[in-house]
């Protein structure tokens, strides 16, 4: 979905799916480690870079649609700036 990974496979029909589930995944680990700061911000420094690199695998021209369509991916979309400082 973007110009260096581009094939007939690659779309947001095809891939949306899996990286939607590895942001629940993701918030969810961050959301039942609330009550717990600093397993947090272990969590996002361990996997904060990694999620954000699939969801940010999504160019500009599929993101509005992934904001649409999925609540999990409007909350990393209005988050994306955590993980660069």
């Amino acid at each position: 979905m973007n110009i260096y990974r581009h094939s007939q496979w690659n779309t947001i029909e095809n891939i949306f799916p899996e990286i939607e589930m590895c942001l629940q995944t993701y918030y969810d680990l961050i959301d039942e480690c609330a009550d717990y700061p600093e397993w947090q911000r272990k969590v996002r420094f361990d996997l904060g870079n990694t999620v954000s690199f699939l969801a940010l695998f999504i160019d500009e021209s599929t993101r509005d649609l992934a904001v649409e369509i999925s609540p999990v991916y409007a909350r990393f979309d209005a988050e994306k700036q955590l993980y660069f400082k």
